[in-house]
Parts: C-alpha cells; structure tokens; sequence
C-alpha cells in the first residue's frame, strides 16, 4: 500500500498564521491545491528550535540527543577553531540512507545540514551550493564536497544566482518604493536580494535535477521564508510601535510577498513530480508574525530563535492519502516514519515519531524493526575518514555571523574551540530536558554554569531543570544569585551610559564624539534594557513548586509591575489560585494567558483541570483534545482526558488516553491510580489492577529519589518515557499479536463480533465467500430479515454455561454476539482475533424493532433511548475488556462494508493472514439490503 515516489519539501519557518491570509486572497495558488488535495495541520517542533537540529529531526524520526546535530557549529575535527556543523557529526541514518538499502534513488537538495554531500544512490547537492562566496563577475568555483555526483558539478555550478543578477522588477515585487532607498546606507536591500538568489539558486537545482535524472525519494530544502521574516517581519503589518514609520511603509510587504515567492517555486517543482507523488510540505517552526513578535532579540548565540513560534506547517498530499482534512496531534519527528510507510518499509524502534496514519485515506499497515542502524547494506554514508576544507568553512562560518545565528569566533582557535563545544553541550541538555530526560541533562548544564557562571542562560535553565525534578529548593538560590547580578549590571550600564552622556556634551564636537562612542553606547543600552524582574517570574515558580505560594504570587505581582506580562506568568498565577480553592480566580488567570497567547497549552491544561473539578467532564475532555490536537506528546492532557472519559463511561477510550499517558511519562503515579481503579472497580481484573498499583509505587519511589538527588543517572526515570511503560505493560499484558503468520491459522479461532443486527451475518458471508472456513449448524434458515443465512451455531447461546466445545475449532471462524465475549473459553493452545463490526445505534435498533415486531410478541419493551444508552454502555465495557486481554481486534463499520467492500475486504484479508480471496469476498455484498439506515447519525462509538 503507498505511493512508491515521494516529494518532501521543506520550507523553513513557514506558519499557517501568515500562510491563511494568503490563501483566503488567493495569493498561494498551488498550496491551496495541495491542501485541497491532502490533509494540513500544525506541525509541533522541539525544543530548541534551531534549525539544524530539527531539520536532521525531520530526516531522521530522532531527537537531536540520538542524532547527534547539537547547533549551527561544531569545533574543528582537529579540536581547534571551530566549523560550521556537518553531516559528518550524525550518528544515524536519514531516510535517504535507509532507502539507498533498499534500492530506492533519491535526490536531495539543500537540506541543513548536509555538508559534504553524501555518496548516495541519486544527487545530493549540500547546504553550500547555493551560497555566493564571490564578488559578482569573479570566478566562483564550486566548493569541494558540494555535489555528488561529481559528473553534474559543471551544469548544477551554471544554474546560480548571485545576488547581483536579481532583477531590478522583481525586488519591487517585495520593496515598491526600492527607488526611494540610498543603498550606500541601508543594506537591507544587499541582503534581501540574496535571500532571493540563494531561493532561486535551490529551486532551479530542484527542477532540473527532478526533470533529467530518475528519481523516487526528493528532498529540497527552503531556508528563505526564516531568512525574510529575520531579516523583515518587524515591519510585517500590524504596524509595531518601536518601528519607524518609514521603515514600516517601506519593507511591509517583504513577507507577504517571500511567502507568495515560495508559492511560485512551489508550483514549478510540482510540475515536475507526477500525479501519483505524494507530495510533503514541512516547517520546522512558525515564526511570531503578531503582537508576540519580540523587542529585543536575546544577546546569545542563537538569540534570533526567540523570534520563532513552536508550531511548524505540514501538508501531506497524494494518490493514498485524505482529501481536504485537518490533521492534527503531528511532530516533526512522524515524516520519517510516514515517508517509510509510503515505501511499505518497516519504522524503527529507536525513532521518536509515528506514523500520520490519519493522513492516509486507508490506514496504512505499518511494519516494526529495532533500527534501521543495526541492518547492514550500503547506506550512501560517508566514509569514516572523510574531512571537510577548512577554509571553505571559515567562508560558511561567516555567513553564520552575517545571519545572527553565531557570535563572531574567537581568534584564539582553542577558545574557539571550546565556544562551540560548550554550545554543543548546552544544546544537548535542553534536548534532554525537551524529552523528558532531565536526569540527563542536569550534570552537563551543573558543568556549564561552574565553568561560565556569568552565562545567566545556563543558570536559567539549570533553574528549570530542578524545578522539573521536584528540586526547586535548590533552583531559589541560583534564581536569587542571577537576579542580583543582573540587577547590578543593570545598574553598572546605567550609570556609565549617564557618564559618556556627560562626556558628549562637554566635548567641543559633539557629533563626532557620539559617533565615537557610538559601538559602547550601542552595547550599554542593550545590558541596560535586559528586565532584571524577569528572574522575579522564575523566584515565583520555584516558591510556588515549594508550596510557598503567598511568597510566590509576591514575586508573581513584582514581576508584573516590573512589566514582565507573559502568558506563562498569569498560567503560573492561575495555578497557585487554583492550589487555594479560588477556581474563579484561577480561571481569570488562565484566561488572561490565553488572550495574550490563544494557543499556550499550559493556559488550556489549567482550565481543563478546572473543567474536571467541577465535573464538567464533557467539557474537560473538548479542552483536552484541544490541546492535544497541538501538541500530540502532552501526557497530562491524555491524562486529563482519561479521567474525563472514564467518568462518562467511555472505559475502553479512557484506557487507551490513560496508558498514552504514561507512555509518554512514565512517572505520573496518579495515571496507574486511576488504570488500577479501572480494571478493579469496574473491569473486575483485581490481578491488572495490582500491576497498576505496584507500577504506582515504583513511580513514587523514582521520584522521591530524584527530589533527593540519589537517583543513578542511568536510572529508569532517565530512560525513554515509551520503554519504561512498555517493558512493564509487556509483563502484563503479555506479547501483543501483530500480524497471523499462516501456521498460526489452524490454531486461531476468529470471532465475527458486534451487537445484534450490527451486520455480524454480511461478515460471514464475506469470510466463507473468501474462502476462510466458518462454523455454522444452518438451525435457522435464511428468512427475509436475513436473505443470505444467519451464519449462526446455536451452541454459542450456552457459552455463559459450557464453552469449552468451542476449543475443538481451531482455524474457523465462528459469529458471538457482543455481550458473550466476556464467556470465551481461554486456553494456552488456542489464539483469538475478533472482528468487530460496529453500527450507528439508532439503525441497531430500528432493525431490531422491525425484526421483533414480525414475531408477534406482545411484550411490553423499554424505551429506545434506554436501550440506547445500554447498548452503548455495553460497548465500551466490551472494548475495554479486549484491550486488557490483549486480543487483537479489527474493528469495522457496518457503513463501509456496505459501501466500500473492497477496503474492508482488504482489512480483514492483511489481519486474517493474506490468505483470502478479497474479489469473492466483494462479490456477496448486496447493497440493496442495507435497509434500515441514518445517513445524519454519528456511527455507534462516535468520537467527541
């Protein structure tokens, strides 16, 4: 199942906040086709949100801690001086790598980093192709290492742009008044035109390569919208009121008009891929384009990312896939997978991602390996002694300086050294802690803030790390510490910014000394506008974690006269009103951060808890999937909507949030709480229960060990938060079944399953027509309810009294109403798959009544909506009953069976062992006979 060619297209930075206004003018033309044609969605990035870093993300399905790409440098191979970072420094395959072993060529274009190019099975032109190294009119040699294959070095080097052959017509397309600019003094331009020429040097290489050389996998990488919107979104409409009128009306359109750019070059590289590519649209992050766009830009390496936004784009559009949907609940960390299930290989492991499958019109049947690492073959990596040109990396690493990425290097080559290796490891911390792992990361960011003290990032951080652990007793004083140093340098800029005032205007020429003094008063503003009541927020949270919450909402309130309004301090706030039981409050709060910021998960946590205390529990679980919808990996939201559904007894969707929970944090010991609760009050599986409860008390045991700092580091709490769950589920639960090996059938009894009337005969009909054996004693004859048969064995009504018969039928498939599920026999010889067809309840019961009113039975009957409610009931007991046995379950509607047979006979025949004749098994589906139907009603176990 899949697309065998697939066309990945990243474009940096790009965000649906500045794309939807585009596309409802009509200004985006082929991305409103590809949406219209596939699914979209918010794509949530990592943290931090360099761009490297997640690129490799992308590429890969790893977190950056796994992959080994820690930044925008990495020190010199020889540790001295320092480089721009290379694809020599990952530590894993890409997609490219892992399709290479499978015979599959690709062409990949730009993509960062991917320095120098990899010998693989296709092109694959780096991330210093499209740079102009030269003056215009001077010879500019390709670099060494740019191009593989080495046969199109000639033509790929005559398809640059430099920036000075941009033409004049098309810059007034993004600055109408260019005339008006003296561009001796204004260099906005200069770097404008090279964003141009560096996006249209990619997209030519793109085009030409998809059009001459063969070709099944394309990469091709953007950096232009990030480079637009660093370069100019402050002057993006609405109007900021710290930008200058002139330069507002000047350079407003650059944005709109970098995105509308990239629409074009989107449509000439979709004329290239055929109809039956799918087509994916990537960013790695959004971009504030609104009121949160920052004054300042952090005067750090990498300050520039505190202009991005945590939610990226994806688009995924193709022959296999759904049309005109959302997508929702997707990382950057599911397009590898999704692209290996395109290609029918296995997804690994050890990769953090998942597959979309919701973006596939037919769920894809996806395929496990540990990691693509362990299997052997010829990947197109490189050699472990290749080496990179240190002087073509002291030409890229200045590009890095130009764009703000990186501080100028040090002279001195072994400082430079260590700059970067010092970077490497604050990177890697915060990746850690972005997983969860803050186990990890705490000694490195302990090592970084001993060897840098006054490095108040790392003290910071550091801060967030303790508190994260249960520790903030030990964050208050290094919170303390940083608030006082900064609160003097503070002080130390302003009172010697007064004094070069005073030396200004006792000078004879006063403009000239300005101009003199200019660089240090430059420098002085920037140390002397950094709010040293900032740390007042991060002193409330850590009084707030000690339960000191009159002292941290003093701090909270400092911080907020001291002009620090953020949406995370009113969330902070709304938490410690929530803690004192003064919920209006709380909810004041929250809904402040949410006016400030309408997509802060953490404001939306807050209210859905709010929702849940006052047992509000429909609403709490709309405002779960809410923020689930942005940010699939949020344990305390499936938490949260595991609770909810549990209280309007949706036992089986309550099982499956809670145990994604703890799946992805493992140490929520109030999660196996409330599992345990579950399968003990209302399952009546006291041994599950037990199970929860010692996972519990393990779960308590990590983290009071943390909070003491007595935890090894190589501990369970440090582990990937999926392996601990799943090492202690597979205790439980035992290995789950994947797919039917064809000598597993003679011992695998099916089961066709559903309530009464729910098309449990059409099932049958379809199994014995495709040539599965099924067992049936034809007591009752075919009537005009059931023209084609019953499929029925009357011995399956006694299977609440005997039912060990039923062991003797190994290999057939048998048809058990829902409500006798609970009654099969269970033994270690016997294996069980059930396939369960489900059916809108009101056409359950219309069928019904029609059936029973031909039997002239005059019994009083109780009324549909109670029946109604029962059945439903039942249904989710039933459910969650096959998901604690561990049995696998194909679950169908009795719609699509109808309507679309051949779907659901290629369903049943991949989980019943490919062993069917799907043609036979559509050719007894008589639609004529789906009589009782409600095309407005939500199927049977319709999702909120």
């Amino acid at each position: 199942m899949g697309s065998k060619k697939a066309l990945l297209i990243g474009w940096d930075a790009a965000d649906w906040k500045v794309i939807h206004p585009l596309l409802d003018s009509g200004r985006m033309p082929h991305l409103h086709s590809l949406i219209k044609n596939g699914v979209m969605g918010n794509l949530v990035s990592l943290r931090p949100e360099l761009s490297p870093m997640l690129w490799t993300s992308i590429a890969t399905g790893k977190r950056p801690y796994k992959h080994g790409i820690l930044g925008f440098t990495e020190p010199g191979p020889d540790g001295k001086g320092m480089r721009p970072v290379t694809n020599l420094s990952r530590k894993t395959k890409t997609i490219w790598n892992i399709l290479n072993q499978n015979d599959y060529r690709s062409l990949v274009v730009g993509w960062w980093p991917s320095h120098p190019a990899e010998p693989i099975n296709g092109v694959m032109v780096s991330n210093h192709y499209q740079r102009a190294h030269r003056p215009y009119g001077s010879p500019w040699p390709m670099q060494a290492g740019t191009i593989h294959p080495a046969r199109l070095i000639k033509n790929l080097a005559e398809l640059r742009v430099h920036p000075q052959e941009v033409d004049a017509g098309l810059m007034r397309l993004f600055v109408p008044d260019l005339a008006r600019i003296d561009q001796e003094k204004d260099h906005r331009i200069e770097s404008l035109a090279k964003i141009i020429a560096d996006t249209t040097t990619i997209n030519r290489a793109a085009t030409a390569l998809m059009h001459h050389e063969e070709w099944d996998f394309a990469a091709v990488y953007f950096d232009g919208i990030d480079h637009f919107c660093h370069g100019f979104m402050d002057y993006h409409p609405p109007h900021l009121s710290w930008v200058k009128e002139g330069d507002y009306q000047l350079y407003k359109e650059v944005v709109a008009s970098g995105y509308i750019f990239h629409d074009i070059l989107l449509g000439l590289l979709l004329a290239e891929a055929d109809k039956d590519t799918t087509v994916i649209l990537v960013s790695d992050h959004g971009f504030h384009s609104d009121h949160l766009r920052p004054a300042r830009i952090p005067g750090e390496p990498a300050g520039p990312a505190a202009q991005h936004r945590p939610y990226g784009v994806v688009v995924v559009s193709g022959p296999a896939m759904n049309r005109d949907e959302l997508l929702y609940g997707s990382s950057l960390l599911d397009i590898c997978p999704t692209i290996l299930s395109l290609f029918e290989l296995p997804v690994a492991g050890d990769m953090d991602g998942k597959v979309l499958i919701n973006a596939f019109a037919e769920f894809p049947n996806v395929q496990y390996i540990p990691s693509w690492d362990d299997v052997p073959g010829e990947d197109g990596s490189h050699p472990s002694d290749s080496f990179v040109d240190p002087l073509e990396s002291s030409e890229a690493i200045n590009r890095l300086v130009e764009l703000g990425y990186i501080e100028k290097p040090d002279r001195d080559q072994k400082k430079a050294a260590e700059h970067a290796k010092r970077e490497i490891h604050y990177n890697l911390a915060r990746s850690y802690m972005d997983a969860g792992l803050h186990g990890e990361a705490l000694p490195l960011l302990v090592d970084l803030l001993e060897q840098w003290p006054d490095e108040f990032r790392f003290g910071l951080e550091l801060a967030h790390c303790y508190q994260a652990i249960g520790r903030a007793a030990v964050s208050r004083p290094i919170l303390m510490d940083i608030f006082t140093r900064k609160k003097r340098k503070v002080e130390e800029a302003e009172e010697e910014l007064e004094q070069l005032r005073k030396e200004v205007e006792l000078s004879v020429d006063k403009k000239e000394k300005r101009e003199e003094l200019q660089p240090r008063i430059r420098s002085l503003l920037q140390q002397a506008s950094q709010n040293p009541y900032g740390i007042s927020y991060l002193l409330g949270v850590a009084c707030h974690a000690e339960g000191d919450n009159a002292n941290a909402l003093m701090y909270f309130d400092r911080a907020e006269k001291g002009n620090v309004v953020s949406a995370s301090l009113y969330v902070q706030k709304g938490s410690v009103y929530e803690e004192l039981k003064q919920r209006r409050t709380a909810e004041k709060q929250y809904r402040k951060a949410l006016s400030i910021d309408s997509e802060n998960t953490d404001a939306m946590l807050g209210l859905c808890r709010l929702k849940l205390a006052g047992r509000q529990n429909e609403a709490a679980a709309h405002q779960a999937l809410d923020i689930i919808a942005l940010r699939y990996h949020s344990p305390l939201a499936h938490f949260y909507l595991g609770c909810a559904l549990h209280r309007m007894g949706r036992l089986n969707d309550a099982i499956q949030a809670l145990e994604r929970a703890v799946r992805q944090n493992p140490n929520i010991p109030e999660v196996y709480h409330r599992l345990a609760y579950i399968y003990k009050n209302r399952l009546q599986l006291p041994e599950r229960a037990a199970c929860y409860k010692r996972m519990a008390t393990e779960a308590n045991q990590r983290i009071r060990q943390l909070k003491k700092g007595t935890l090894p580091i190589a501990s369970e709490l440090n582990r990937p938060v999926s392996d601990l769950f799943e090492s202690r589920l597979c205790h439980i639960q035992g290995e789950k079944q994947k797919a039917m090996a064809p000598d597993a059938i003679d011992k695998t009894i099916v089961i066709v399953s559903g309530l009464p009337r729910s098309g449990t005969s059409l099932l049958m009909q379809m199994l014995a027509a495709g040539g599965f054996p099924v067992l049936t004693d034809r007591v009752r004859s075919a009537d005009e309810d059931n023209p084609k048969g019953y499929f029925e064995h009357v011995g399956i009504k006694g299977l609440a009294g005997d039912n060990s018969w039923l062991l003797d039928h190994g290999g057939k498939a048998v048809k058990v109403i829902a409500q006798l599920l609970p009654f099969l026999p269970m033994s270690d010889t016997v294996l069980y798959r059930i396939v369960f067809v489900e059916r809108n309840l009101d056409e359950i019961l219309l069928s019904q009544e029609k059936m029973l009113s031909k039997r002239k039975n005059n019994r009083k009957r109780p009324p549909s909506a109670l029946l109604k409610n029962g059945f439903y009931r039942q249904l989710e007991k039933i459910k969650a009953l096959n998901a604690a046995h561990a049995v696998p379950v194909l679950y169908l509607q009795h719609q699509d069976c109808v309507k679309n047979p051949s779907a659901v006979a290629a369903q049943i025949n991949v989980f019943l062992g490919g062993v069917l004749d799907e043609n036979a098994m559509v050719s007894v589906v008589d639609s004529s006979l789906y009589r009782n139907r409600k095309e407005s009603m939500p199927a049977c176990a319709g999702k909120l």
